[in-house]
């Protein structure tokens, strides 16, 4: 007597253990940890949430896209499913049942932004994230357990910053890639941690679910063969000959029993963001809020590279093809933590749009920075001392630049000469660190407060006198210099005080034998 082919056995017999096996998992053995564990995080409402200027709408919507011959429903809203407008729809089907529905293609492109800020996102939980096919996200986790306190908390974590971000998402895990997409797709929530546990779910997982093509799934029903645990129990030559090796080595993998290469996600040197605006406007709180979400996905990016930034550009673009554009100029590479406390660069941008003059309402919003490899130390050493001392200062005179101008905001730095009116040069930075071009002024024995010029002081019974007789405390500093370039000067210099308390620098011209006034000590 012959098995039919569906019950002849094969080796994947011996890989789907019998209930009654010792190792099933109804006899509760102890449960390995697997050597990777994937989460996939499967989006399908993605195509209708990039488009972000018809997610929300308040009209039944249908994001739809040709297939064939036909027009077909991808996705809809809630107001859509509600009336029972339900993917795989033929359009025509759906108008009938709704006439008011609302219809937008589906953009691929669009779909590809936003499964890029997503992998960005997905960075902060694992380095090894996967774009997969059909807004699908894979995420290798094992090394990453114990960090975020286990697998429960991380995927509760996942979910409730999906949410925060607008996202629907099935997640599932498995100790494979394919599987876990797979599993996904179909819904099935549950953790599956054990090759054991991986046979027995995917065994009653629908042919539907995995993704195929719809004539390989139509020729599969047809046999009869409508789950994974039927086409395993195919012999594997008939079921390559019949539906091609591809479909036999995506089981191998989906089992564990091939490998499946992955291209992890890199984050490209150079961001790029743009955000449609739901509606035209020139309101700056408005356009502040959504340049809000632009700069949050920066801040990923520069987590995901651990990278610094030391320039943003901003761009608003108009109905009329024109834009505007506006620089925010760190003097230091900021890092992720530095540009998100207290919404730093959020913060510059305000003071810049509060001053802004726009020509017209404003379309779409875009964010653009070159992403410089290595951060800036941030935060604490061993004893609590901040490993930048200068945050504050950087921080407060970025701000300054932002609302004054660049040109407002200036410091003092020290040139190589004796001469105190040449002495010094104004420089863009003046919180300088140690090894830089231009070093700060420090602690010295002579004012930072010059005159304009040097004030002659009167004499009486010789002896200089501004507000009162002046008492010479400490010199002289004699200067001679100047003689190579026609500004010859012969000068002692005093520390001098006054009966009002003031604390002067004074000078007497060896030439002329006159007193004058140069400078002020604070």
């Amino acid at each position: 007597m012959t098995r039919s082919p569906k019950t002849q056995p094969s080796e994947y017999d011996a890989a789907i253990p019998p209930a009654s096996h010792p190792e099933w998992p109804g006899s509760a053995p102890p449960r390995p940890v697997p050597a990777r564990l994937w989460l996939c995080l499967y989006l399908p409402q993605l195509p209708l949430e990039a488009q972000a200027s018809r997610f929300g709408s308040r009209e039944p919507l249908a994001i739809c896209a040709e297939e064939g011959r036909h027009t077909l429903v991808v996705t809809v809203n809630a107001l859509a499913s509600a009336r029972g407008v339900h993917p795989g729809m033929p359009v025509t089907s759906a108008l009938a049942l709704v006439p008011e529905l609302v219809f937008e293609d589906r953009s691929p492109a669009l779909e590809a932004v936003a499964l890029s800020r997503l992998a960005r996102w997905a960075g902060r939980f694992t380095p090894a994230v996967i774009p997969g096919p059909d807004g699908a996200l894979l995420l290798e986790v094992q090394g990453s357990l114990r960090l975020f306190n286990g697998l429960e908390a991380l995927r509760a974590t996942v979910a409730r910053e999906l949410q925060a971000l607008g996202h629907e998402a099935r997640m599932a895990c498995a100790p494979t890639a394919r599987a876990a997409l797979w599993l996904a797709r179909a819904g099935v929530g549950q953790a599956v941690l054990t090759s054991v546990e991986l046979r027995q779910v995917l065994a009653s997982l629908p042919v539907s679910q995995l993704g195929w093509p719809a004539h390989t799934v139509r020729a599969l029903l047809q046999m009869g063969l409508g789950t994974v645990g039927d086409c395993l129990r195919l012999p594997r030559e008939g079921f390559a000959r019949r539906l091609g090796p591809a479909r036999l080595r995506e089981l191998d993998q989906a089992l564990g029993r091939s490998p499946e290469p992955q291209r992890p996600y890199v984050p490209p040197a150079r961001f790029m963001a743009r955000l449609e605006l739901p509606a035209e406007s020139a309101d700056a709180a408005l356009l502040l809020e959504g340049f809000r979400q632009l700069l949050q996905d920066l801040e990923q990016a520069l987590e995901s590279r651990q990278a610094g930034v030391r320039r943003v550009w901003c761009s608003l673009a108009h109905p009329d093809g024109a834009e505007t554009r506006l620089c925010l100029a760190l003097r230091q590479p900021a890092g992720p933590r530095a540009c998100h406390r207290a919404g730093h660069l959020a913060g510059l941008l305000r003071l810049r749009l509060e001053t802004l003059v726009l020509p017209g309402p404003v379309a779409s919003l875009a964010v653009q920075a070159d992403l410089e490899p290595g951060q800036a130390p941030a935060g604490t050493d061993l004893l609590g001392q901040s490993l930048r001392p200068d945050d504050g200062l950087q921080a407060l005179l970025e701000r300054l630049r932002a609302r004054l101008g660049g040109q407002a905001v200036q410091g003092l730095a020290l040139r190589a000469e004796h001469r105190p009116e040449h002495a010094w040069r104004a420089v863009a930075d003046p919180v300088a660190g140690p090894g830089a071009r231009e070093p700060v002024i420090g602690s010295r024995s002579r004012p930072v407060w010059l005159l304009p010029a040097p004030e002659r002081l009167r004499l009486i019974a010789g002896q200089p006198r501004w507000q009162g007789p002046l008492l010479l405390e400490h010199g002289p500093e004699r200067i001679e210099s100047g003689w190579w370039d026609g500004g010859d000067v012969r000068r002692d210099y005093y520390r001098a005080s006054n009966p009002r308390g003031a604390v002067l620098w004074v000078y007497q011209d060896l030439r002329s034998q006159d007193w004058y006034l140069h400078g002020v000590f604070g």
